[in-house]
């Protein structure tokens, strides 16, 4: 029987890789188990100056890939924008997420486009028009995380159907002690809100260490508040970590800081509970908060408060078997989460 042939669309940044980056080639890996005949399409994605969010737009729209080489291509799964405004008779979305300075973040301090600039007002119509015309003509919508289910709801009046899927290294996470520091990992990107977590440490008990792994924009900004909260024997930003030493790392914290602004769904809260370690995080942390339930598997602030996080590392660091059963507690939650159940519903249309 002759292998299905499936794209897989995509708009990431050079040289930088995240965690849709992760997704996307999980995906292809998990395909091509399955015996799927699989590429990765991957136009470069440029936001500034504004006006290249629509060339971005154009260039996917443009692009005909129902055939290749005289075969046809049987599906198309498109993931974050602008990469689903790709024309296929058989396209199935599974959206990571859309353009969302123009969405969730517009009009706060997180978005780049300004309400009463007519400039952007214009561009920010556009990119709606253009993503309810392009993501209602899949044949199917699916997302990451019922965070970007609801929003496509809010905003676009669409509604989809959301498949979470485990982290990269599934079945590797272990546990092996509750140590002495509490640990954050992620980008160094501002809706990470990783300086809440340096400014709570000012409020934790002077034998707490943090280890903070990661790269982005905002490194020499945090190493520099770091020094100037003289907490640099204490606080260690490790940059990039390699994939064991990242595993070892979890497994040895007593518990995770992961308290970004309205995240899309956030690998960290499952690679945490995979390592049966706590997460302290926050109310308006969006897809986190899809996982974590205050006083069972997580300590979630009601506001982003660097003194309340203090606090909650100070409960975990004072009492380890709490850390171990609110660890356990969240790994029960999350340990049944697999790639079957999502491959076999992005491919249904086949």
């Amino acid at each position: 029987m002759k292998k299905k042939r499936i794209l897989i669309t995509f708009a990431g940044v050079p040289f930088i890789k995240g965690g849709a980056e992760v997704c996307v080639e999980s995906l292809y890996n998990q395909l091509k188990y399955r015996g799927y005949q699989v590429e990765t399409i991957n136009l470069p994605f440029q936001w500034e100056p504004k006006s290249e969010l629509i060339k971005n737009m154009v260039m996917w729209r443009l692009l005909q890939l129902n055939q290749i080489a005289g075969t046809l291509v049987d599906l198309v799964i498109a993931t974050k924008f602008p990469s689903y405004m790709i024309k296929h008779p058989n396209k199935v979305t599974w959206l990571f997420h859309q353009h969302r300075a123009i969405y969730d973040l517009y009009g706060t301090p997180y978005s780049d486009f300004n309400p009463n600039d007519p400039n952007d007002i214009i561009i920010r119509n556009q990119i709606i028009a253009a993503d309810n015309k392009t993501l209602a003509e899949s044949k199917s919508i699916f997302t990451i995380a019922d965070n970007t289910t609801k929003r496509l709801k809010y905003f676009n009046k669409l509604d989809a159907r959301t498949l979470y899927h485990p982290p990269k290294h599934y079945g590797r996470y272990y546990c092996e002690q509750y140590g002495d520091y509490i640990l954050s990992v992620g980008r160094l990107e501002g809706l990470k809100r990783v300086e809440l977590l340096i400014k709570a440490m000012q409020y934790t008990d002077k034998q707490v260490k943090c280890l903070i792994a990661g790269t982005g924009g905002l490194a020499s900004y945090l190493k520099n508040l770091v020094v100037e909260l003289k907490l640099d024997n204490r606080v260690k930003l490790l940059g990039f970590v390699e994939d064991e030493e990242l595993l070892k790392l979890y497994a040895r914290c007593f518990a995770v800081f992961f308290a970004p602004y309205d995240e899309d769904y956030g690998y960290i809260t499952l690679e945490s509970f995979l390592s049966k370690k706590p997460v302290i995080t926050c109310r308006d942390s969006g897809g986190v908060m899809e996982f974590a339930e205050h006083g069972i598997n997580s300590l979630v602030a009601e506001t982003p408060e660097p003194e309340v996080f203090g606090e909650y590392i100070n409960r975990f660091y004072a009492n380890r078997t709490l850390s171990k059963e609110y660890g356990q507690n969240g790994f029960d939650k999350v340990k049944n989460i697999n790639w079957d159940y999502v491959i076999d519903h992005l491919t249904s249309t086949l």
